[in-house]
């Protein structure tokens, strides 16, 4: 059902990589032509910057009086759909506007009274890292299945691919080193790779991006993709909390070594 709006967004794209273009033009095409199987009514972008905050860079569609009820910047922290969609990198539905879910309590009197019915929201990734975040807005109660969780994916590829393609991919041309198994709050074991290791031991050290990534030989643009690596493998919301956990696993034998 969807094959035929990917293809004509691919060339789209194409076309507009030869040109001077905006990412709002980008958007109102998708919302305009791309999207209109699932009647979208507005979309926007929001980027995740050095300080892990998540800022919009560009929007199609969605009132003056809108943006102004919003803000336009979060911490990655914050329990919102779009820092959820970064943090869990997992598409975000939600069907039950104009009032947001519960499980979003800082968004609770802020009803969205545009009369669209469903938000979804998923993350952009590079190199297998959420750097951006696409939200889109619709008039219909739409309803998650698999089809269209394939067909948000693929846009969000399109977009990483040919709108992102200058990020810093320094992280995926650097090889990893064996990895190390970490035991997660009695759960099952994720892992860390020795990389993500010693820079989750430097950051509940208090050291900064900049700095770690002084000391290791990377740019700030790599440390702080690790980062959000490690929080999403910690399933933790942050510096302060990634650190935690390092020091309970391993603090005392940090200590033994010194």
């Amino acid at each position: 059902m969807f094959l035929p709006n990917v293809s004509e967004f691919v060339e789209f794209v194409e076309y507009l990589s030869t040109k001077e273009h905006s990412l709002d033009e980008i958007l109102a095409h998708m919302v305009l032509r791309t999207l209109a199987p699932i009647e979208a009514t507005s979309a926007f972008v929001s980027e995740l910057n050095r300080e892990n905050r998540v800022s919009s860079v560009g929007n199609f569609g969605i009132a003056q009086e809108t943006e102004d009820r919003y803000q336009v910047t979060y911490d990655l922290r914050d329990s919102i759909p779009i820092t959820d969609a970064i943090r869990n990198r997992r598409i975000v539905w939600i069907n039950t506007l104009p009032t947001w879910p519960e499980e979003y309590p800082a968004l609770k009197d802020l009803e969205y009274e545009t009369g669209d019915r469903t938000f979804i929201c998923f993350p952009i990734e590079k190199c297998g890292t959420p750097i951006a975040v696409l939200g889109i807005f619709s008039k219909s109660v739409i309803h998650p299945d698999a089809e269209i969780d394939s067909f948000l994916k693929a846009i969000g590829n399109i977009l990483s691919l040919h709108v992102y393609r200058k990020i810093d991919s320094a992280l995926e041309n650097r090889n990893s080193t064996q990895k190390r198994t970490i035991e997660l709050r009695g759960e099952v074991n994720t892992t860390l790779t020795e990389r993500q290791r010693l820079i989750l031991r430097m950051m509940s050290e208090g050291r900064t991006n900049i700095k770690i990534g002084e000391l290791l030989g990377y740019s700030e643009s790599t440390i702080r993709q690790e980062t959000i690596k490690i929080f999403a493998i910690l399933n933790c919301d942050g510096r302060e909390e990634a650190s935690q956990i390092y020091l309970k696993k391993y603090g005392q034998s940090s200590k033994a070594n010194a």
